[in-house]
């Protein structure tokens, strides 16, 4: 039967993203929200490379995105060590011959209250989830400003805008992200680089499932029942927004933060 109005069919059209033998790292792809990324980027043709802490769980990382045909790179690397973390950016730069995409992202800092925190503990949460993003765009920025359409996404948090109060140390050190994101839009004024900062709320990754599972079920379903959209996120639906951010079609998105959460935090 013919559409009417000339539209066409479902799946009959496919957005092309331009992302073909583009080069993405992405860090703490061995799991959660990087791992679904850095399938995401695979299945649109991206060439990958990715790190993770556990060599073991980078390898299982490796063999299932290898299992889509994707072309991968890997590097057990501590993105905390700003010296490991240039080594991966220099290998993946030589294997590759350059680099396309960026996505910064770092594990997570300890929960509670404010008032339970110390100088200390601030001071460690800014170099386990700040310093790391900051380090690997610093590294990586001569090789994405060779490249026609660079690319930098750095994952935050939905805490840099809707704090819940045990998130202080997460939202304190995660919200530096945006005035540095706004800076480097700046200086790269003129250039092919687009920076964003991705804000993403709780999503169903391992670590969430297993909470729903223990004792925090009942904190993970009242956080469902929250969510206007009346669930966690899918860690794929995150991955489709960084990936149309990573593509060609995203060349006038930049210096914006994106908060992935189901209307949780809404703002309009």
């Amino acid at each position: 039967m013919a559409v009417s109005n000339g539209a066409k069919k479902r799946g009959d059209a496919k957005m092309d993203l331009g992302l073909d033998g583009k080069v993405a790292m992405v860090a703490a792809a061995s799991s959660g929200l990087g791992l679904a990324t850095a399938e995401e980027l695979a299945n649109e043709g991206c060439r990958l490379s990715i790190c993770g802490r556990d060599p073991e769980r980078l390898k299982r990382a490796v063999d299932r995105l290898r299992s889509t045909g994707a072309e991968v790179l890997a590097r057990a690397t501590d993105v905390t060590d700003c010296e490991d973390a240039a080594a991966w950016v220099a290998e993946t730069a030589e294997h590759f011959r350059g680099i396309d995409i960026l996505v910064t992202n770092c594990g997570g800092v300890a929960a509670g209250p404010p008032s339970a925190m110390t100088p200390k503990d601030f001071d460690d949460a800014f170099d386990r989830v700040l310093l790391p993003s900051i380090n690997l765009v610093t590294a990586a920025l001569p090789y994405l400003r060779s490249s026609r359409a660079g690319r930098i996404l750095m994952l935050a948090s939905e805490a840099i805008v809707r704090t819940p109060v045990h998130f202080a140390l997460s939202g304190v050190a995660r919200a530096g992200l945006v005035p540095y994101c706004h800076t480097l839009v700046q200086e790269l004024s003129g250039e092919s680089i687009t920076v964003n900062v991705l804000a993403p709320g709780a999503h169903s990754t391992a670590i969430h499932e297993a909470n729903r599972l223990g004792d925090h079920a009942e904190a993970i379903r009242a956080l469902e029942d929250r969510t206007p959209v009346r669930r966690l996120g899918d860690p794929s639906e995150f991955a489709a927004v960084a990936a149309f951010l990573a593509s060609v079609r995203a060349a006038y998105v930049s210096g914006a933060l994106i908060v992935i959460d189901g209307g949780l935090s809404a703002t309009v």
